[in-house]
This record gives C-alpha cells, sequence and structure tokens, in this order.
C-alpha cells in the first residue's frame, strides 16, 4: 500500500469512473488470503502455530486456520492476536485482511479486547474480564 486512505477516498468524491479508479489503483486493495499473512506473523514475531494455538486456548483449530482450511470468525482472530502479542495497529490490519469489523473503542467489548491487547494480556485474562462485566468471552 502506497497511498493513504484519505488519498483513496478523495480519489473516489473526485469523480474517478470505477474503472478508472480500480485500474489505477489496482495494489492498494489486500487480496492477501488470511493464512499467508499469519505465516507472515509468525515469522515476524519467531513463533510457532503450535504456540499460537495453546496460548489462543482454540487448539487444533488454530491449526486449519494456518494452513487455510478454515475461515475462522472475528472472535478467533481476535484470540490468535492475543496469542501472538500483536499491537493494536497489527490487529487491526490483521482484521482488515480477514475482512472483519475493526476494534471500535466505543463499544464495550471490543474496549475490552483492546485494553488487553495493549496491556499485552493473555486471552484467559481478557475472557476473565469479559465475563466479569458481562460481556461474551472470546
Amino acid at each position: 500500500m502506497k497511498k493513504g486512505t484519505e488519498e483513496l477516498v478523495n480519489e473516489i468524491v473526485e469523480g474517478k469512473s470505477v474503472a478508472e479508479y480500480l485500474a489505477s489503483n489496482g495494489g492498494e486493495f489486500l487480496d492477501i488470503p488470511l493464512s499467508v499473512h499469519l505465516k507472515e506473523l509468525l515469522q515476524k514475531k519467531r513463533m510457532r502455530v503450535s504456540q499460537v494455538a495453546d496460548k489462543s486456548n482454540k487448539g487444533e483449530y488454530i491449526y486449519q486456520v494456518f494452513r487455510g482450511i478454515k475461515n475462522p470468525g472475528r472472535d478467533v482472530v481476535l484470540c490468535i492476536a492475543l496469542a501472538m502479542k500483536l499491537d493494536l495497529e497489527e490487529t487491526g490490519y490483521l482484521l482488515r485482511v480477514g475482512r472483519m469489523a475493526c476494534l471500535d473503542v466505543r463499544n464495550r467489548r471490543d474496549f475490552i479486547v483492546i485494553f488487553g491487547i495493549v496491556r499485552g494480556i493473555s486471552v484467559a485474562e481478557v475472557n476473565d474480564i469479559l465475563y466479569e462485566f458481562g460481556e461474551d468471552c472470546l
């Protein structure tokens, strides 16, 4: 990605046709499969899938996600982010690659997840806080 979101939106507002916009911005789209991005994150974080599976509390399902066999839901992706100790920006990008809703600090449940991400706490600890405040666990 070379252009910022604001620049891309301005190009839409300025009235480019869909075809022209797509032709001039083809490299700006997030067309990477989630499993490929997850493998890149593994290398970056110097982790193994087994560590993520253990720390995410999702077990064998995580192996299928990393192989691209299963398409996880948002909660599983958030568990992966917490397990890998991704920061807020990395987590947001991971959600975007997975075509999932970004975290919203004005949403109670999302706020608690954000709290966990920025504090670097575990999935179990985040689930404890979610439960304490009457929110669904991850």
